[in-house]
């Protein structure tokens, strides 16, 4: 402590560090110093690099649930008796999560906006609109978002892809699929690869970060299923191959998802052809397809 009693700086960044944000955010109005101090950047990135380092596995994660399209709450599972909270009420407007990553939301609004928010500071970003980057897009078209950190370029990035119907008799040749990335950082959209091999499910509704990576459960041209990484630091789709024993009869139950620090495929049972229970796939060791693991999961029954 210095002779007029205050810490030094590296002592109130580190105590600060410590806390959550819902306290950072009140703490931003003790001094104007704590305000420029809390909303630096680099004092941004600390605070999650201590969280994931104290968190490994992220076992205290808070879920976002969205409801009649309006609005958003969240239930922290860290608590004794978990309560749902509202997050923020769009009663005007009808909203779409699309991805999440560190804790911000890619949002979508009904006129195709979209925009990083976080809910725990209230601040947000409007991205540049993207269709610049795509070209046209005619017909019936099927799209999905994925957002993520690159640490390559210590940069969020948000990965569209877009899959575009044509009329064709041949299933291998029926529409095309499209991608653009779009940066933070720059603010801008730019295209990447002129076709891609995947055609993402309808079912998946956004791409799950993990590793590096954004998650895509797709199926391949070749008329496979595939679970596809798509790399943020070099932008090249990698597969994923699912187990071995996997049932493809129930893939549109399935959803990519991330439980333990383990990349997964959840089963809810919410297929109405087939009997099936809850379950899902938990690969214990990234990228090695003998390390999925089966494991229960109980959801009530459909009638």
């Amino acid at each position: 402590m210095s002779n007029d009693g205050t810490l030094p700086p590296d002592i109130v960044i580190d105590i600060l560090s410590r806390l959550s944000v819902k306290s950072l955010c009140r703490f931003k109005s003790v001094s104007p110093s704590w305000n420029s101090l809390i909303s630096d950047p680099y004092f941004a990135k600390a605070h999650l690099n201590r969280a994931k380092t104290q968190n490994p596995k992220n076992l205290d994660q808070k879920i976002i649930i969205i409801s009649t399209h309006h609005n958003l709450y969240s239930v922290d599972f860290a608590d004794v008796n978990p309560t749902i909270k509202t997050l923020a009420d769009f009663s005007s407007v009808r909203i779409r999560v699309l991805s999440s990553c560190d804790g911000l939301l890619l949002v979508s609004l009904v006129d195709n906006s979209n925009f990083l928010w976080n809910p725990s500071t209230r601040e947000y970003k409007v991205l540049a609109t993207c269709p610049s980057a795509l070209g046209p897009v005619r017909g019936v078209f099927h799209d999905v978002y994925g957002v993520g950190y690159d640490s390559s370029t210590d940069d969020y990035k948000v990965l569209k892809i877009v899959y575009n119907e044509t009329e064709t008799d041949s299933p291998t040749e029926r529409g095309i699929t499209i991608g653009a990335i779009y940066s933070l950082k720059t603010n801008a959209w730019r295209k990447i690869h002129d076709t891609i091999d995947y055609v993402p499910l309808w079912t998946t509704s956004c791409g799950v970060f993990f590793s590096g990576c954004l998650h895509f459960l797709c199926w391949k041209r070749t008329g496979s299923f595939v679970i596809v990484a798509f790399n943020l630091s070099d932008e090249i789709f990698r597969e994923v191959l699912l187990p071995a024993s996997f049932c493809e009869v129930e893939i549109l139950d399935y959803r990519v998802a991330v439980v333990g620090g383990c990349l997964c495929l959840a089963n809810l049972g919410m297929s109405y052809v087939i009997e099936t229970t809850g379950g899902g796939w938990m690969m214990k060791e990234y990228g090695v397809r003998e390390s999925w693991t089966k494991f229960p999961i109980d959801v009530p029954k459909r009638f």
